[in-house]
């Protein structure tokens, strides 16, 4: 007994729906890998702009004292009025 043209159809889309769903199935598992990826991308980046943070603001802490800021304006090679600058020449 032949199969009737009708069934052989009827296999052909379901062959077709299972390899539709296979490949969603792909397509969906490859979309995760891809946002756990750039989940852990982000969260790298996010540490380490906290930590800028941190030190920025224990930077904008130390601005306040008049001793740190005198010393940032020597290494930037100010004096201050009353002073006299004496420069050795480099080697």
């Amino acid at each position: 007994m032949k199969d009737r043209p009708a069934y052989r159809f009827l296999y052909l889309l379901y062959a077709l729906g299972v390899l539709h769903l296979l490949g969603l199935t792909v397509l969906e598992a490859y979309r995760a890998y891809t946002y756990r990826q750039e989940a852990a991308r982000i969260e790298a980046e996010n540490a380490e702009i906290a930590a800028r943070i941190s030190l920025l603001e224990e930077e904008l802490a130390h601005a306040a004292d008049p001793a740190y800021r005198e010393a940032l304006a020597r290494r930037l090679g100010y004096v201050r009025k009353d002073e006299v600058l004496y420069a050795r020449p480099d080697h």
